[in-house]
């Protein structure tokens, strides 16, 4: 397949043997000292001493037969292997740590985890790609789980701000190449999903966590280190704070919008994508910087459902734990156990005498016994058939009629019918004349609404036949854009014939 085709075809078997945590930790740490930072290419001999310093510094990571005890430091310069010092214990527990180590090395270049590299007489040791990516992953998610994007919205608006300025007359490269910026603010974006989704995840595992505890106080432990240090104080604070998505959502989403219904700006941006070969030619850079353009406003367009569930789970998680702690008074350690062992010490008091005198005013319901005719279950009665008889009319409520009522004059009224663009356009465009959409006006949301469908209707060329039977629209991509208090949208062109035609119906055609 070709999801492993770049790993060996038993690379994971590393992970599934008793030496599990063991190979993981050497893979760690090999990849922290060698392959990562500052580029290195270790021999053989200096990456099977790093393998004996991980065994030596995690014990506990073998099996009970593989136990050597205190183990030798291991040095890889100079001709010594082992420090003087320590002498003593380089015998046979050294020797067959060394030789442990030495299997794990080799295994790991079975496996494929690991290659050799002769350069001359020197042989090196390097990690394939596929591997690299892997333990990158993994040495991530070791590190921290936690998501930070505290400054990811902000850097997203500001490169779509430094994008919106440029215009085809601007020559400088340093300002033209801010076009690259739309690319790497949809991969913000999409990073900023993956966060997003990564803390709901988290809370079904503290969920998990705090309802699988067995004792009121581990759910309370769990729930206060795993909810509110890891989590709480961490992702919520980046998100329920100053750099709350929905602070900047409705900003970067006109950005996304203006840019792409700008055509200066996106002859910008075709042109350095295809200058920089992220787009074979100016047609598909105009194409994908589209395409970076519309995955970013529907991302941030998108993400009130995210949000919506993280604080539900957040709410019931809260009210799990308060739950908990106002039931846990009800046991024998709580309030009641504790009267109950007050009301007891009473009545001992009551039974030596001492306190013959002792009442207290209360008013305290009766005792009554249950056993009584009226407490009975009623006796079964035969069963009766069924009747047919007429069914009752569901109870009317006023205020979900009316309810009702807007909804469907709001759906009637978002979605113009032909015969309203229609009148909308006649309105605008006199008979034998043309008009472009730029200069059209638009006075109500009836109008903006019209405005909207006839500019879909121009872009798509699916004209009703209503509208069709009179006027021609047609996109005219050339010409400065539709700009007012409304939208700001690419211009299009509206021809208008004499009298209008009567649509011919389906059948006739």
């Amino acid at each position: 397949m070709t999801l492993f085709r770049h790993l060996h075809d038993d690379a994971f078997l590393a992970f599934s043997r008793d030496h599990k945590h063991l190979y993981a930790a050497c893979l760690l740490d090999l990849h922290e000292r060698f392959f990562s930072g500052a580029p290195s290419f270790p021999t053989p001999q200096q990456v099977v001493h790093a393998i004996y310093d991980v065994m030596r510094a995690n014990p506990v990571l073998w099996n009970e037969g593989d136990d050597f005890g205190s183990l030798p430091e291991m040095i890889s310069a100079g001709r010594r292997r082992i420090r003087k010092a320590d002498v003593a214990l380089a015998s046979e527990k050294g020797d067959k740590a060394l030789g442990l180590a030495r299997q794990l090395y080799a295994r790991l270049l079975a496996w494929g985890w690991l290659e050799e590299e002769e350069y001359g007489l020197r042989v090196t040791v390097d990690m394939a790609m596929g591997p690299l990516l892997v333990i990158q992953r993994l040495a991530s998610l070791n590190k921290d789980l936690s998501q930070r994007f505290g400054g990811l919205i902000v850097q997203i608006r500001l490169n779509l701000e430094a994008v919106e300025k440029l215009r085809p007359e601007i020559t400088d490269r340093k300002q033209r190449e801010a076009a690259l910026a739309v690319r790497e603010a949809r991969n913000q974006a999409d990073q900023f999903t993956k966060s997003l989704r990564a803390i709901l995840a988290d809370l079904k595992r503290v969920r998990r966590t705090v309802m699988e505890s067995k004792t009121v106080a581990t759910r309370l432990e769990a729930f206060f280190e795993e909810f509110v240090d890891q989590l709480l104080l961490k992702d919520f604070e980046s998100i329920l704070t100053v750099n709350h998505p929905y602070r900047f959502r409705d900003a970067i989403v006109d950005l996304a919008r203006r840019i792409s219904y700008t055509p200066e700006t996106m002859q910008v941006l075709a042109e350095e994508y295809t200058a920089s070969s992220m787009a074979a030619d100016i047609e598909d850079g105009r194409m994908a910087a589209a395409d970076d353009l519309l995955a970013i406003e529907s991302i941030f367009d998108q993400i009130g459902e995210m949000f919506d569930r993280i604080e539900a789970f957040r709410r019931q998680l809260e009210a799990r734990v308060r739950n908990t702690i106002k039931y846990a008074e009800r046991g024998g350690q709580g309030l009641v156990g504790r009267a109950g062992d007050l009301v007891r010490r009473l009545d001992a008091l009551l039974r030596d005498g001492r306190h013959q005198k002792a009442a207290i005013e209360w008013s305290i319901e009766p005792l009554r016994s249950p056993w009584s005719e009226h407490h009975q279950a009623p006796a079964r009665q035969p069963r009766r058939p069924v009747e047919a008889r007429e069914l009752s009319e569901p109870p009317s409520d006023p205020l979900y009629e009316l309810r009702k009522k807007l909804r469907l004059e709001y759906i009637a009224r978002i979605a113009p019918r032909p015969e309203d663009v229609r009148r909308f356009l006649e309105g605008q465009v006199p008979p034998f004349a043309t008009r472009e959409a730029r200069f059209m006006e638009i006075g109500t949301v009836d109008d903006f609404l019209a405005f909207d469908c006839a500019r879909r209707y121009a872009l798509t060329g699916e004209v009703p036949a209503q509208v069709a039977a009179g006027f021609e629209l047609e996109p005219c991509p050339d010409t400065p854009p539709h700009d007012s208090e409304w939208l700001r949208c690419a211009n299009f062109v509206v021809k208008r014939s004499g009298v209008l035609r009567k649509a011919r119906p389906a059948h006739a055609q």
